[in-house]
C-alpha cells in the first residue's frame, strides 16, 4: 500500500535567522513522503539563500517567490502548488517531532476530513517544553461532525484557533473551495472556523507534533494593536454575513452565534486590553458599531457562560461597567436575562477577593 503524500507549506518573510533550524525539523522527518512548498512572501533578508541550500540538498523542497502579499496569500499560493494527498502549514520559526508527519498520518481515514496534532509551548526554537497549547480532552477519539458540534467543543475547551499542526484532506480543501482571507490579520481564526464548519469528521493525536516557538517578536501573534483589533472585527463580520444571516439549519445558527460571541470576547480580552489609552479612546466607537451590526440571537445559557469568561478577566472587567460590556457584545434581549447577568456579575465580584486563592484564571484565547 502506497503512502500519502504531505504537502508541507511554510510561508516564509524575513525568517533567516530561524528557517535552517524549521527546515532541519523536517529533513529528519520518519516519515519519507513529503514535499515541501516554501513561499517566499518578498522577504527583505537573506532567507532565499537559506532555502535555496535546502532546496538543492533535497529535491523535495520547492521554493516560490511573491511580493509581499502576506501569510495569507503566501498559504494561498502553496496551496495552489501542492500535490499531495494532505496539506500541512508550518511556520519556519517553529520546530516538528522528528515523528511528526509519521504520528498524524498514521491516523488518517477516508472519513476524517482533519487530523489535529498536540502543540507545545517554546521559550525559543528547541524542544525544551514549558507548557502545552489547549488540546481536546479525549484525543485518539474520532470526532464527528454531524451536528456542527466542533464549533462548540473549540469554544468549550477552548482550543486554539492555528491553522498550523493539522492534516487537511486536499480533496476536501478543494471540495469547499477553502482558502485564507487576504488582507486581515488573525486569518487562522476565520481558517479554523471554516473548516471545522464544513469538515465530516476529526480526530486529536495525544502526543506533541509541533513546538510553537513565542520568542519570535516579528510573529502576527506577539504584535498585538488598533489594526489587530480591527482585523478581528473583520472576521466577525464576515462570519455573520457570510455563514449566519446564509445559515437556514436553527441548529447551526446557533453555534455560528457561539463562535460569533467567542470572537467578539477575545476581540476584547486579547486586542482591547493591549491598546494604549489613545487607542483605546478610537477603539470605542469602532467596536461598539461593528457589535452593533453584528448582533445574532443567543440563549440564555450562551449569555450567562460568555458574561462568565469575562468576568475571570476582572482586571479588564472592573475598567467597564457592566451595562457598556453588555452592550458592546449584545448579550440581552429583554430586561429580566440583563438583570440575571448583572446580579452574576455582582455576586462574582464580592466572591472574589476570597476565592482568587484558590481559584484557576482561565484564559480564552
Amino acid at each position: 500500500m502506497s503512502q500519502p503524500l504531505i504537502s508541507i507549506i511554510v510561508p516564509c518573510y524575513n525568517v533567516e535567522a530561524f528557517i535552517k533550524k524549521g527546515l532541519q525539523s523536517i529533513y529528519l522527518q520518519t516519515y519519507t513522503n513529503w514535499e515541501c512548498i516554501l513561499v517566499d512572501d518578498g522577504s527583505k533578508d537573506n532567507v532565499s539563500g537559506e532555502i535555496d541550500i535546502w532546496v538543492k540538498k533535497d529535491s523535495r523542497y520547492k521554493y516560490i517567490y511573491q511580493d509581499n502579499e502576506g501569510v495569507s496569500s503566501a498559504r494561498n499560493k502553496g496551496l495552489d502548488h501542492a500535490t499531495g494527498d494532505y496539506i500541512l502549514f508550518f511556520d519556519p520559526d517553529d520546530l516538528f517531532s522528528t515523528n511528526a508527519l509519521e504520528n498524524l498520518i498514521s491516523l488518517a481515514k477516508d472519513d476524517i476530513d482533519i487530523i489535529i496534532g498536540k502543540n507545545a509551548i517554546t521559550n525559543g526554537q528547541n524542544y525544551d517544553i514549558v507548557e502545552y497549547l489547549v488540546h481536546y480532552s479525549k484525543p485518539l477519539l474520532k470526532v464527528s461532525n454531524q451536528d456542527k458540534n466542533l464549533i462548540k467543543i473549540v469554544v468549550e475547551e477552548p482550543i486554539i484557533c492555528v491553522a498550523w499542526n493539522k492534516l487537511y484532506r486536499r480533496d476536501f480543501l478543494k471540495t469547499h473551495n477553502l482558502k485564507f482571507k487576504k488582507g486581515v490579520l488573525h486569518e487562522d481564526e476565520l481558517w479554523f472556523f471554516e473548516t471545522l464548519f464544513k469538515a465530516n469528521a476529526v480526530i486529536f493525536n495525544n502526543e506533541p507534533t509541533y513546538f510553537y516557538n513565542v520568542t519570535n517578536l516579528n510573529s502576527v501573534i506577539n504584535n498585538m494593536g488598533l489594526k489587530n483589533l480591527k482585523s478581528y472585527l473583520e472576521i466577525i463580520e464576515y462570519i455573520y454575513e457570510q455563514y449566519y444571516k446564509t445559515e437556514t439549519n436553527k441548529t447551526n445558527k446557533e453555534l455560528i452565534s457561539i463562535y460569533i460571541t467567542h470572537l467578539k470576547i477575545k476581540a476584547i480580552l486579547h486586542c482591547y486590553k493591549q491598546l494604549n489609552k489613545k487607542d483605546r479612546l478610537e477603539a470605542k466607537p469602532i467596536i461598539e458599531a461593528c457589535f452593533g451590526r453584528v448582533t445574532p440571537v443567543r440563549t440564555k445559557k450562551i449569555l450567562a457562560d460568555s458574561f462568565e469568561t469575562l468576568h475571570y478577566h476582572f482586571k479588564l472587567v472592573k475598567l467597564l461597567s457592566p451595562n457598556l460590556i453588555l452592550r458592546y457584545l449584545r448579550y440581552y434581549k429583554s430586561s429580566r436575562i440583563m438583570r440575571q447577568i448583572k446580579a452574576k456579575w455582582i455576586l462574582k465580584k464580592a466572591t472574589k477577593t476570597n476565592n482568587s486563592k484558590n481559584r484557576t484564571i482561565v484564559d480564552v484565547r
